[in-house]
């Protein structure tokens, strides 16, 4: 994996309040207010990061792409996912927790905001696959408000064998569907999460594969109404994070 830029005023305080050792470069557009940018001058002088000034047609060269990048952006070293094997070793079943795993969502700005509403529900891992799977990238960071990396991204090679393992660990394995193969399912608001759970989000357009549906316990649906047939992924994962997170709440 390669250095990569990260852009916007929130991902790179994020980066610097909490992974300050991942940035090696700071960059602030030529003629930007500098008191807008006090507080990531301190924290990059604290952390002894370069800060230099660059030209809007510099950002745009190196971010290859037209962005709004407020004025700042970021070198960082690459994205380091969690080793899985270390973090299960990590897990404590008796606090009933939540794991996310993504089945090949392809769009980045999809899982930059899973990350961020996944991260604030209080999720303990989000699990993506190694292929056909958007990478943490740039908009991924942007779009996650900075918020990718608060929790294990864990990265493997097989999800279903991942899954298997996961029911080992006494979680109890939730698809996000209309329906299973019988064409049943359990509404949102009529499930209890009342164990350690593992959510399986599908990708958009084909949703959750078959051969990883089948490795599911149970299948819950989202309810809808005005013939809505399905809701973005992100929103999806959303409103399930979240109604773990109400249910263990009361």
């Amino acid at each position: 994996m390669k250095d990569f830029y990260i852009y916007g005023r929130n991902p790179v305080m994020e980066k610097l309040l909490h992974e300050p050792k991942t940035l090696k470069r700071i960059f602030i557009k030529a003629g930007t207010k500098l008191n807008g940018f006090d507080e990531i001058r301190a924290l990059a002088l604290k952390n002894r990061i370069p800060v230099e000034s660059i030209e809007e047609k510099e950002i745009t060269r190196l971010l290859k792409d037209e962005v709004s990048h407020q004025g700042i952006i970021a070198l960082s070293r690459p994205f380091e996912y969690a080793n899985f094997e270390e973090w299960i070793q990590t897990v404590d079943a008796g606090t009933l927790p939540t794991v996310l795993i993504l089945d090949h969502i392809m769009d980045v700005s999809n899982l930059g905001a899973i990350i961020r509403s996944a991260t604030a529900a209080g999720v303990s891992a989000i699990i993506v696959a190694e292929l056909n799977q958007a990478p943490v990238t740039s908009a991924v960071f942007k779009t996650s408000a900075g918020t990718v990396g608060r929790v294990p991204v864990i990265q493997v090679g097989n999800l279903n064998q991942i899954i298997e393992r996961l029911k080992k660990a006494s979680f109890w394995i939730v698809g996000l569907a209309m329906s299973d193969a019988n064409g049943k399912s359990t509404g949102l608001w009529d499930y209890s999460f009342d164990t350690p759970t593992v959510v399986v989000v599908g990708g958009e357009g084909d949703g959750i594969r078959e051969k990883t549906a089948e490795h599911c316990d149970t299948i819950i649906s989202i309810p809808m109404e005005h013939g809505v047939e399905s809701l973005n992924a992100s929103v999806s994962s959303a409103l399930v994070c979240y109604e773990i997170m109400r249910q263990r709440r009361v």
